[in-house]
């Protein structure tokens, strides 16, 4: 009987120290580190939402190709008549861009497909943490239904050897509740873990549509950011965010150009010639349209406004990015902290406590009441360490989008 209560606490004390519901193998973290940005890369090119963003680049490239074509094209005019006198003659009219129309439009579309591009790098980027995120969620909850399984057997063995010391008369009624209250706990557990690991499971075959199961570890070595000195306003301006609306006030000031030539008073220059009889005739038109009714002013206005509209939206997302910026900082900063110092001292300070325990136990010098309370504290202690580890990763993916680094390492991954 007393055999059993040992074989339980030592099979904690395997457990704590396999490492394997924390742990990767560092001798593959190289290897790891490929395969996780070989996949990322894969899926982050071929989303859905990057393909539909990449469209929309080729369409606005095909804008600015009609936006630099000529605004008027030449009229051709032909005329004869047979009366009293018979006559004929042959014109060609052509419209002058006046207001530089064509330039204005140009200039509007290449900067709006500059705004376009900016806005499918940064899709690329939202889609990168996205699938970072879903799969940190899924090797997080993945361990934690692994803890949750051993200690859900953990805590039945002990609820039965509880049971068996009752009936010697070892322990009481109290005591067998508790043990047994505390595997229906386990049990509880065990249920929420499977099920939010089916959940994470199910948000990774949606973000990738692959229903393959093996998806790559999470293993790669993490940064210090202290030891990554960034100026926050050139790493903020450099953002692909901070690049479209940049490109969206471009765009809104090249509008008021637009809509300023468009108001302008194109001349309209035609030449004639023909015959009229055995006479020969040529003539010269020049038209313009008066602006009398309508100068087009309003739209201008229109422009303006919204050229003002974008500029203060940029300052806006400007401070927000800004934000994002320190705020991911911080929050890898502290987040891997604890996590290295869980790392250093916490898993040996928890093996030790486990083992301390079993020989208090062993030694009659801790109730079993006691026992398995400060061992159900040790179990919580495992799974706050391995929800420590996913807080660490997703705060290390929003940190390399927040500081403009994850197109690079998707680079990286994609070349070697």
């Amino acid at each position: 009987m007393f055999s059993k209560q040992c074989f339980y606490a030592a099979t904690f004390v395997c457990l704590v120290q396999t490492g394997s519901v924390v742990y990767a193998d560092k001798n593959q973290l190289t290897t790891s580190d490929l395969q996780l940005k070989r996949w990322l890369v894969t899926n982050v090119n071929n989303h859905p939402s990057v393909l539909a963003v990449q469209a929309s680049v080729d369409a606005s490239a095909y804008r600015l190709i009609a936006a630099d074509k000529a605004i008027y094209n030449p009229e051709l005019e032909l005329d004869a008549e047979t009366a009293e006198t018979d006559s004929a003659y042959i014109g060609i009219s052509q419209s002058i861009d006046w207001g530089d129309t064509r330039g204005a439009r140009t200039a509007m579309a290449s900067s709006e497909k500059a705004a376009v591009q900016f806005e499918y790098e940064s899709i690329r980027r939202s889609i990168a943490v996205e699938l970072l995120a879903g799969l940190s969620e899924y090797h997080t909850t993945a361990a934690l239904k692994q803890l949750s399984q051993q200690a859900s057997t953990l805590l039945k063995r002990f609820s039965d050897v509880a049971s068996q010391r009752f009936d010697a008369g070892d322990l009481s009624q109290v005591e067998v509740d508790l043990a047994s209250l505390s595997y229906a706990e386990a049990r509880f557990r065990l249920a929420n873990a499977i099920t939010s690991n089916a959940a994470a499971r199910q948000n990774l075959i949606a973000l990738t549509g692959n229903t393959d199961q093996s998806w790559p570890a999470m293993s790669v070595s993490l940064p210090d950011p202290s030891l990554i000195k960034l100026d926050a306003d050139a790493t903020v301006r450099a953002l692909p965010e901070m690049r479209k609306v940049t490109s969206m006030v471009a765009a809104a000031q090249a509008k008021i150009k637009l809509r300023t030539g468009e108001a302008a008073a194109d001349p309209t220059f035609s030449i004639r010639a023909g015959k009229e009889e055995e006479e020969g005739l040529f003539g010269l038109t020049f038209s313009v349209p008066l602006q009398i009714r309508n100068n087009f002013r309003a739209e201008i206005d229109v422009a303006n406004a919204e050229m003002i509209e974008a500029e203060r939206e940029a300052i806006d997302i400007y401070r927000k990015l800004k934000s994002r910026l320190e705020a991911a900082r911080v929050a890898y900063e502290l987040s891997r902290e604890a996590w290295l110092a869980w790392e250093s001292t916490g898993e040996g300070s928890l093996k030790h406590h486990i083992e301390l325990l079993e020989r208090l136990w062993n030694a009659g010098e801790l109730s079993t009441t006691d026992y398995l309370v400060q061992l159900t504290q040790a179990l919580e202690t495992r799974a706050s360490a391995i929800e420590q580890r996913g807080q660490m990763w997703t705060n290390w993916s929003e940190w390399l989008v927040a500081t403009g680094q994850i197109e690079s390492w998707l680079q990286t991954g994609a070349e070697q």
